[in-house]
């Protein structure tokens, strides 16, 4: 079809405007070939004849509302210029998106103005996307570059250009950020955050306030990001790129020097500036000259301390900081030396000036050397050297020329540094390059700058054009489209006219050559050159100082002033010379390097003769424009080595004012930065291309029955495109896509309408006739019926008359009356009925108020007496407690008295042991003696006579020593008789109470059922008794064994004692012997006799000690035993408080006594109390009635207790044998078990057809049988043991989501059960009795409950981490890209040409099902492993969360997404989700109520957005998202058919300001990695310990049940 064929009735066009650039026009009449106007209206209803030329050019159509705003530009089927400008203003002022692609390129708006697009959720909601799946971003560019490195193995460039205030900055930003955040190495040299920390200083030293931006970068940049093997960063290199260098000096009006002075003079108050004597930005002369010192918003101090913190981020040194500083202080002084001038050609500077002074003091130079020759000359002629001085403005030029050089080294110095400390460790495998670099620039005045901007814009773009085309070329080759080549521009010309052999270039670096060369004489040799000789090149009208060429954007026109000067860059000899020998090493290092480079002119060289041809080259090499020449020849090798992916930073507006577009300034950088060329090449080929499932969905009502029936869909398109489109040049069928020339889909869309129109029509005529003939047949039947009425009426009117009137009447006379007589007997019936019923219920009633009245008469008496009864019973337990108080204080007395009496014993014992060791150092003496009297033997017979005396002294001490044992035995039979005796009197009473309690017992029978509710009551006291009595029992098994020691322990006394008497006999003996040592045996016998006077005297009273300690605890062994022997004879239910009371006082003896006297003077208090003590009594019976199982436990122990004693053992019954939930192993074995029950287990295979948690039971009755052995490092081990196992199995499984769920689950149950058996009371109390027997006796694990507790926590959330990955890529294919209701297609013509390396082509398809799926895999996991419920609930609700999340923030991020027909889409989704969890029981999870946000979402594409009552229902509903998110939806809302309305921008604006007081999050995301607080619930288990059997397959054969 013919392009002019579309210029019909109703469609519009764009005609060009001088204000707007483009205005829409509609044609009036259609256009036929060779009219020569075209009849249009504009939008504000001006008609107008719009003349064609005499080419008969026709103005460009206007695509469909349907495709403006679209996400790619060469979606558009018209692609030209006004339809990409208005594409733009509707995409950025009605819907606020700032980035729109085209082609390849980004173009990117600057909104002025902060946006929420830049989170860290965005950037996890792009990593990972294919490019064109979501709405268009800077970090789709960054992900795309990213892929594509990974995937090929290949470097990538991101280049990013614009004019000055566009945004290149940030965006460049962006982009290192995003790569930064992806590709987080985990090292901890934080390589990310040190080239992040490079962007402030670069800032800092290289942008500065315009009048176009605030931080305008003022060279160019590009930076390479190295990554390794992993594609993770390992640092990073920039290259820089002409340095303004004026700016340091000049700075127009409004506009500032660079960010870095400002920010000193802001902290010139600071310590560490103080030396570098700084004054206010507006007193320093460089920092003052465009008026501006301040930017709005912009805190200098605070940028300082950023600046210095990104220093020492990247590890630049302190001094080194200082150093720069230093120098940038000093430049700042050298613009304040003041320059005075002495006539015509002389100047000066004095050296008392105070700024001279500063500058060198700071930078360690000369004062009398700068000051000299800042003002003179040294001219070499042949034979001598001149010193000449110069006039103030060539010192002037001087003194900034030097402080432009210092600048750029310090500026070359710090990037240095800056690469230094981004050089990492590691071998770089691939690199990204992001080039920041200026665009097309064009001013009033334009000069040398501006040429080589625009220079290198040339190079830039002609490296786009040619990779523009290669793309095509390879598109088309992958489709198999025939290829036929494309004309596109090419700006080799200009560039061969600007750096060609004698290009511009080489003349100016010639007339440099030449000391006298002027920019005049440069400019004549470009005229004479070019001049008529290139069609690029031009000479302005008016003007003979500059020349025009004719860029691939616009003509620009240079002033040739200041070309040379700036080109050769000159600084004089010797003020170099100065600066070299400064003390300050920064600085002269500066100088010193320049000597490798010789500078163009040192000074002024008048030589003889002409340079030759060598030195001239040498020094061509060091020009501005030769090095700028060559160091953009290898950035374009470097581009040329890499895939460029492009950006392109556009101002909407020159006021810097949010979200306003001028036309005027947009469309000159679109013309500027390519895109329009891109357009263009589109243009030329087929730039609109579907696959053919989207043409098919979209096109299906365009074709017939017959077609829609065959199966094959790519056939059924090709066949619908060749009856619809006759020229098959119009469209080409590739493999997967139909590609579409210019004009071809907004003529299928016209069809479409026009089909879709014609239904409308046809349904709107049956609608309206089936309303009309309703309403006629309607109106018919009332027609009808009014007819039968008349027509009646007129029938009665003809057939009646007189006499037949009178008859009636009489009839209606009579029937009057019999009809009142009959009502009236009627009447009289019912009245008697009525007056008989209310009789009897009157009666009926009355006597029910009179039983009422009487029973509430008895109630009242009842209560009296009631309240009367529970009165008296709270006395009574008042007093039960205060008895119980009284007794529990009576045993803490005995416990005492029992303590000081085991502390006299161990008394008693200590000196005992002092006793024997006395007795053996007597022993010791008297072996010594021996020896002495073995020496004494001649004296033995002067000694016999007194021999004999003592012999007979030591036989009185002997028979003296017998009957002191013969008494002490006497003094023991007569303590056992004693004891006997007491002991029978306390059995005697003990039986003369318990009579009496026996009589109390039968009289108070009677009112056994009186207290038969206080039971309850009595248990938990009866069982703390029972405890006590236990407690006490054992103590006193504890006393009588330490009795008995002692006991044996003073036997052995005795009978050492008896020996050292023998012995001291046979010592005697052998006295008469020695006769010769008279004297001395004499002394010792005295000594010796004394002292065994004094141990016999001290023995007595040890030995009566002894006795009297013997007895009492004879005693209370006695008493012990009595009791046991009635317990195990007389043990019975209805004696069990009785006995247990004996114990008491049978344990505390003089305590008893008192007991028994006190209870014998209060007998008649005792019979006072008789119903209190028959009441208490009564409840024990009971409580032993219903205690069976405890009396037995208590048995048990008595019988234990009975084996420790080794007495009556065949008395008591055997107790039948059970396990005791306990798994004995061997130390040497717990390896052996942690291999098998944590390492070799497997969650397939044999778990499945365990109990849930058996593994976590195993573990644990391990556990309980080193408790039970009470071995503390058996336990540590095992515990250490299981925890190491647990961990080591889950990392080396941490992607396996069955092993996480099977041991999340064995953690949970291994928890629970350190919890359900530790023996406190609020964990017990939900066992049984059989389980709480099972409880933890020696150790407390609270402890380890919290590592359990934690690592239940990490396996948990690596758990969801799983589920996270698992479900990621299903939920925007499956909730929002799925159709999953049939019929209603939510796609939307868009022809977007994706990325062929962003995207799989065997991707498979997801869909809601896919998600199910999934969840019913997880969830079938979980029951199958045991998890409980509110375990599964809690995974469920964070999945769904997920679900949730990552489905809104896709609707967020993609304008696609945001159509009424898919809200319905979604709705439809959530629903079937909704039917999962009721499928599954899960309602009660809360899961669907974390769906919330989207399903307001879903609802808010769906409902009315238009007037003011849905903008406050909005408001209303949409509760869980926020204002921002509201927005967005609303400003993203896309038609998919022109029979949909746009959301109007100032119902935006109207719901805005209905949200504007709700407070929430200014986030536009939801965070995905947000995650609820995991619980886990205590669940006792049901499951027994001691019935729990080991399956063999766990190979645990070496544990043993218990």
């Amino acid at each position: 079809m013919a392009l002019s064929e579309l210029y019909t009735k109703y469609n519009r066009v764009w005609i060009p405007d001088a204000e707007e650039v483009w205005k829409s026009a509609e044609i009036l009449q259609d256009y036929k070939t060779g009219n020569s106007v075209l009849e249009i209206q504009l939008e504000d209803g001006t008609v107008l004849n719009y003349a064609l030329d005499a080419n008969q050019e026709l103005p460009p159509l206007r695509n469909p509302d349907i495709l403006v705003g679209e996400n790619d530009l060469t979606a558009l089927s018209y692609l030209h210029e006004p339809a990409v400008l208005h594409n733009l203003k509707v995409r950025f002022v009605e819907s606020r998106i700032i980035y729109t692609y085209c082609g390849i390129i980004l173009v990117a708006i600057n909104p002025y103005k902060q946006l929420p697009l830049y989170g860290d959720a965005i950037i996890h909601a792009y990593s990972g996307q294919n490019m064109g799946d979501m709405d268009p971003h800077i970090f789709a560019v960054a992900e795309e570059a990213y892929k594509q490195m990974a995937r090929k193995n290949k470097n990538q460039s991101i280049i990013v250009s614009g004019e000055s205030g566009a945004g290149k900055t940030v965006s460049a930003r962006y982009t290192m950020r995003y790569f930064a955040m992806v590709s987080k190495s985990g090292s901890k040299a934080h390589v990310e955050d040190k080239v992040l920390a490079s962007n402030p200083i670069t800032e800092a030293i290289g942008n500065a306030k315009t009048t176009r931006n605030d931080n305008s970068s003022r060279f160019g940049k590009y930076t390479e990001i190295s990554f390794d093997r992993r594609y993770q960063i390992i640092g990073a290199n920039m290259r820089t790129y002409l340095l303004e260098k004026s700016r340091v000096v000049f700075q127009s009006e409004n506009e500032r020097n660079y960010h870095i002075f400002y920010q000193m003079c802001a902290c010139a108050d600071e310590p560490e500036f103080k030396d570098l004597r700084l004054l206010r930005a507006d007193e320093f002369t460089y920092t003052s000259m465009g008026g501006a010192t301040s930017i709005d918003g912009v805190d200098d101090r605070a940028e300082m301390a950023e600046t210095r913190r990104t220093f020492s981020l990247l590890g630049l040194k302190e001094t080194f900081q200082l150093d720069v500083f230093k120098v940038l202080a000093g430049i700042l002084h050298l613009g304040n030396i003041q320059i005075k001038s002495k006539g015509t050609d002389t100047s000066s500077v004095s050296t008392s000036d105070r700024h001279l002074a500063t500058f060198c003091d700071l930078l360690g130079v000369s004062v009398e050397g700068l000051s000299r020759w800042l003002c003179h000359r040294r001219i070499v002629l042949v034979a001598e050297t001149v010193v000449k001085p110069v006039p103030r403005e060539r010192a002037v030029n001087a003194r900034d020329a030097l402080a432009k050089h210092i600048y750029a080294h310090l500026f070359d110095c710090v990037i240095r540094n800056i690469n230094t400390m981004l050089r990492f460790a590691g071998k770089q495998h691939t690199f990204i390059g992001v080039l920041d670099i200026y665009g097309f620039e064009t001013f009033e005045v334009n000069s040398f700058e501006q040429f080589c901007i625009n220079y290198a814009n040339e190079k830039l773009q002609q490296q786009f054009n040619l990779h523009v085309f290669k793309l095509e070329q390879e598109e088309y080759m992958k489709e198999d489209i025939p290829w036929t080549l494309i004309d596109f521009y090419d700006n080799q010309p200009v560039i061969d006219l600007i750096e060609a052999k004698m290009g511009i270039l080489d003349l100016l670096d010639e007339e440099c050559l030449f000391p006298q060369g002027t920019d005049q004489n440069w400019l004549q040799k470009l005229y004479n050159n070019y001049l008529d000789k290139n069609a690029l090149f031009e000479k302005p009208r008016m003007s003979n100082q500059a020349f025009v060429i004719q860029h691939f954007a616009d003509k620009v026109e240079y002033q040739c002033r200041g070309f040379l000067e700036k080109n050769r860059d000159v600084l004089y000899e010797e003020l170099v010379d100065i600066m070299k020998d400064s003390k300050f090493h920064l600085l002269s290092d500066f100088f010193q390097a320049e000597e490798q480079v010789p500078p163009l002119s040192k000074g002024i060289n008048v030589r003889p003769a002409r340079p030759g041809l060598k030195p001239a080259n040498k020094q061509l090499r060091t020009t501005v424009g030769n090095k700028f020449r060559n160091s953009l020849s290898l950035l374009m090798e470097t581009l040329n080595a890499t895939t460029p992916h492009y950006v392109r930073c556009i101002k909407p507006n020159d006021e810097k004012n949010p979200f306003e577009y001028d036309s005027k300034r947009v469309v000159q950088q679109l013309r500027a930065c390519g895109v329009l060329e891109t357009i263009r090449i589109s243009a030329q080929s087929y730039p609109s291309r579907w696959t053919y499932i989207e043409f098919y969905s979209r096109y299906s009502i365009l074709m017939t029955q017959s077609e829609l029936g065959l199966m094959d869909k790519k056939q059924t398109c090709k066949n619908v495109l060749q009856r619809l489109i006759q020229d098959p040049n119009q469209y080409k069928f590739g493999r997967t896509k139909i590609f579409f020339r210019a004009g071809q889909v907004a003529y299928l869309e016209k069809l479409r309408s026009d089909r879709l129109r014609e239904a409308c029509i046809t349904i709107q005529k049956h609608l309206r006739g089936w309303n009309q003939r309703k309403k006629f047949l309607r109106m018919q039947a009332a027609a009808t019926t009014i007819q039968q009425y008349v027509r009646g009426k007129r029938l009665i009117r003809q057939a009646i008359t007189a006499e037949m009137l009178k008859q009636a009447w009489a009839a209606i006379v009579i029937q009057k009356y019999c009809r009142g007589f009959l009502v009236r007997q009627v009447y009289k019936l019912v009245k008697v009925a009525t007056l008989t019923i209310q009789a009897y219920a009157r009666g009926w009633l009355a006597r029910k108020r009179y039983r009422q009245m009487v029973a509430d008469h008895k109630a009242v008496v009842l209560q009296k007496y009631a309240r009367a009864w529970l009165a008296r019973r709270r006395f009574q337990n008042i007093r039960r407690l205060v008895l119980n108080v009284q007794l529990s204080y009576r045993v803490q007395q005995l416990k005492k008295k029992l303590e000081e009496q085991s502390r006299e014993n161990h008394g008693l014992l200590e000196r005992l042991t002092t006793f024997a060791n006395s007795r053996a150092q007597d022993l010791d003496k008297l072996q010594r003696l021996e020896t002495e009297l073995s020496k004494s033997i001649n004296d033995r017979k002067s000694l016999e006579q007194r021999e004999k005396m003592n012999k007979e002294n030591t036989d009185q001490v002997i028979l003296q020593l017998q009957a002191q044992n013969d008494r002490l035995a006497q003094e023991k039979q007569d303590m056992e008789r004693r004891h006997a005796d007491s002991v029978q009197e306390m059995k005697d009473s003990t039986e003369v109470l318990k009579k009496r309690f026996q009589e109390e017992l039968g009289r108070e029978e009677r009112q056994r059922k009186i207290v038969e509710n206080n039971i309850e009551i009595q248990k938990e006291d009866y069982e703390k008794q029972v405890e006590a009595m236990k407690e006490e029992n054992r103590r006193s098994r504890e006393q009588n064994v330490s009795f008995q020691q002692q006991i044996e322990e003073e036997s052995q006394v005795n009978r050492d004692l008896q020996e050292q008497v023998l012995q001291l006999t046979k010592h005697v003996k052998v006295i008469p012997q020695f006769k010769q040592q008279v004297s001395e045996l004499q002394r010792h016998n005295q000594d010796l006799e004394a002292r065994i006077t004094e141990q016999a005297a001290e023995m007595k009273g040890k030995m009566e000690d002894v006795s009297s300690s013997l007895r009492s605890s004879l005693e209370e062994e006695g008493l012990q035993r009595r009791l046991l022997e009635q317990q195990k004879a007389e043990f019975e239910r209805e004696k069990a408080e009785l006995e247990s009371r004996l114990e008491e006082k049978e344990e505390g003896n003089t305590q008893l006594r008192k007991q028994q006297q006190a209870e014998s003077e209060a007998k008649s208090r005792l019979r006072l109390e008789t119903s209190r003590l028959t009441a208490e009594n009564m409840d024990f019976e009971e409580q032993l009635d219903m205690k069976d199982r405890l009396i037995r436990k208590l048995q048990n122990q008595i019988k234990s207790l009975l084996k420790v004693e080794n007495a009556n053992q065949n008395q008591v019954s055997a107790v039948p044998k059970e396990y005791l939930g306990m798994l004995e192993y061997k130390r040497e074995d717990e390896l052996r078990l942690i291999q098998n029950i944590i390492f070799d287990l497997k969650p397939r295979g044999v778990v499945v057809n365990m109990i849930p948690g058996l593994a976590a039971y195993v573990l644990f009755m391990c556990i309980r049988h080193a408790d039970y052995l009470n071995d503390d490092a058996k336990l540590k081990s095992l515990m250490s043991s299981i925890i190491d196992g647990i961990k080591k199995i889950i990392r080396k499984h941490q992607e396996d989501f069955e092993m996480l769920s099977f041991w999340l689950s064995n953690t949970y149950y291994m928890l629970n059960s350190l919890k359900q058996y530790s023996g406190e009371e609020d964990f017990m109390k939900y066992n049984t009795p059989r389980q709480n027997k099972n409880s933890l006796q020696n150790f407390d694990l609270s402890e380890y409950r919290q590592i359990f507790s934690d690592l239940a926590i990490h396996i948990y959330h690596q758990f969801a981490s799983v589920m996270e990955k698992a479900l990621m890529p299903l939920i925007v294919p499956g909730m929002l890209e799925h159709e999953s209701l049939q019929g209603i297609s939510s796609m939307k013509p868009t022809g977007f040409r994706k990325r062929s390396n962003s995207i799989y082509e065997d991707a498979e398809l997801c869909t809601i099902s896919s998600i199910l799926q999934q969840l019913s895999h997880f969830h079938a996991v979980m029951l199958q492993h045991g998890m409980e419920p509110g375990l599964i609930r809690q995974a469920v609700r964070q999945q769904f969360f997920l679900v949730g999340t990552v489905a809104l923030n896709g609707i967020l991020l993609r304008k696609d997404m945001c159509s009424c027909r898919k809200g319905m889409q979604i709705r439809c989704n959530i629903s079937y989700l909704e039917e999962w969890l009721k499928e599954k029981d899960l309602q009660a999870s809360g899961a669907i109520e974390t769906m919330e946000p989207l399903s307001q979402a879903a609802w808010l594409l769906q409902v009315s957005k238009s007037t003011d009552e849905d903008a406050r229902q909005i408001s209303e509903t949409c509760t869980e998202l926020s204002p921002v998110q509201i927005v967005k939806i609303l400003n993203s809302y896309t038609p998919i058919d022109d029979f949909e309305k746009r959301v109007a921008p100032s119902f935006v604006r109207k719901v805005q300001s209905l949200l504007q007081d709700r407070t929430g999050s200014t986030q536009l995301m939801l965070d995905t990695q947000y995650r609820y607080q995991v619980i886990f619930p205590f669940a006792p288990s049901p499951q027994a310990l001691e019935l729990i059997q080991v399956p063999h397959s766990l190979k645990l054969g070496f544990l043993t049940r218990i």
